[in-house]
């Protein structure tokens, strides 16, 4: 089933991830800001937060005679544990700068983006207790992910380190809500 605006909010809270690295990139590591730097960071990291997903669904299909009883919650203890980490990480005070070398491009930018989209992995698992397109929902993640990393670097001067933790923090909550969404459903259904 295609649900779009579910869609949108988990690519929107697993692009937070991305948004904060991206923007640590401009400001703390200077990145320069071209549209080829941007595209570059902002499609690898698209790209990965789009396959992930789809390699929990995989895997989530592969096992569900094992897991279909409690697959609710599989992908609620999943997307609380993504999203409590991300509430953690945004509340921690700022680090210094974690890059000494430039992370756009070669196997920084290929590290920085398998790592920030790991738990979208998790999320993929969540798929058929949303009742959810696993195709259509990962392109979408990828999409919003390369448009709010995309708008990120552009406005990371103006928007500075902070709004980025800040943001992972909300992306967090949202995880968390759409994990207790899921609960409630088949639990009450």
């Amino acid at each position: 089933m295609i649900k779009p605006f579910i869609a949108l909010m988990l690519g929107s809270s697993l692009a937070m991830d991305a948004l904060a690295v991206s923007v640590a990139m401009v400001l703390c590591a200077r990145v320069a800001v071209r549209v080829s730097s941007v595209t570059r960071v902002a499609g690898a990291f698209g790209l990965f937060q789009a396959l992930m997903p789809m390699a929990g669904w995989v895997l989530a299909e592969r096992s569900m005679s094992v897991i279909g009883e409690i697959d609710h919650w599989i992908a609620f203890a999943l997307l609380a544990f993504v999203g409590g980490k991300m509430v953690f990480d945004g509340l921690r005070n700022g680090e210094e700068c974690p890059f000494s070398n430039d992370p756009s491009r070669g196997v920084p930018l290929l590290m920085l983006s398998l790592g920030t989209s790991i738990d979208a992995m998790a999320v993929g698992v969540s798929f058929d207790p949303l009742g959810l397109a696993p195709f259509f929902t990962s392109v979408v993640i990828g999409f919003v992910t390369f448009g709010i990393v995309s708008a990120g670097m552009v406005l990371a001067n103006r928007i500075g380190k902070s709004f980025g933790e800040k943001m992972t923090v909300a992306g967090g909550l949202i995880l968390i809500a759409i994990g207790g969404r899921i609960l409630v459903t088949h639990i009450g259904g």
